[in-house]
């Protein structure tokens, strides 16, 4: 983001409780915010001189006409990470400093997610999710959106099937492929409770992260919390996968926001 403080009342506004102090590192500022045991991390360049990865990108995020989007994700892993088992003699890879639950920070290693215009990092983990849930409740209180987690990831990406392999060989397999008409295809894989949707080819170049679904109790407050903060958003229908949805008319921060509530699928 450009501005981290008015970044971060954009997402007050619609009803997101965020940790009262921002954690910085390598010239980054983090913002945190959570939805279950997802972190999401709003995040800002704090120094020219950083040298932290993410400067280059959140550079480009920052200079389109929106000043910010997604610009990746880290996955946590259990166990040993890509690195403990590198050769000793290959070159050290990149790595980010970031906020953490168990301990103050933590690194987490870049690596290559088969998505253009998606960074992909790793980091160790040891806390379950539910440990994760209550950690970050503790740290960023409760989501006057309701919002409980994150339910789905949609991603751009130009050749549908790079990606399926990129995150096979991670050991994140394809659960389904959809067919959406024009020649694009819709490929969904499972991480915890949220589904990552690849969608490609992108139309029009448009590669990397686009937008978020989450996961309300309560989708009527949801929709209350935004406009009582002036923000615009649609009155909740029926969704696709069952449930309700709605959505945020504009972006926040180059994001595209929906709020959703489950409920029986419309095909059972």
């Amino acid at each position: 983001m450009r501005d981290l403080a008015a970044s971060r009342e954009n997402w007050r506004r619609a009803g997101f409780a965020l940790a009262s102090a921002d954690f910085e590192a390598d010239g980054i500022q983090f913002a945190r915010l959570a939805a279950g045991a997802v972190e999401i991390d709003l995040c800002a360049i704090h120094s020219a001189k950083s040298r932290s990865p993410l400067a280059r990108h959140l550079r480009e995020a920052t200079a389109n006409e929106s000043g910010g989007g997604i610009i990746g994700w880290v996955w946590g892993v259990k166990g040993v990470l890509v690195s403990d088992d590198r050769d000793p003699l290959a070159a050290p890879s990149e790595s980010i400093l970031m906020p953490a639950l168990a301990q103050t920070s933590i690194k987490a290693e870049m690596l290559s997610s088969g998505l253009p215009g998606v960074v992909t990092a790793a980091a160790p983990i040891t806390l379950d999710i539910e440990s994760r849930r209550q950690s970050l409740a503790q740290l960023c209180g409760t989501n006057a959106n309701t919002v409980e987690y994150l339910e789905h990831i949609v991603v751009m990406t130009p050749v549908l099937d790079d990606a399926i392999a990129a995150n096979t060989a991670v050991g994140v397999p394809c659960k389904r492929i959809r067919e959406v008409g024009n020649g694009a295809r819709q490929a969904f894989f499972k991480l915890e409770q949220t589904v990552l949707e690849v969608v490609g080819p992108a139309a029009r170049g448009r590669f990397g992260c686009w937008g978020l679904a989450l996961m309300c109790s309560d989708i009527a407050q949801a929709v209350a919390t935004a406009r009582a903060n002036e923000l615009q958003a649609t009155e909740p229908k029926l969704a696709i996968q069952g449930g309700q949805i709605a959505r945020i008319v504009d972006p926040l921060d180059g994001v595209a926001i929906a709020f959703m509530q489950p409920g029986p699928r419309r095909d059972d």
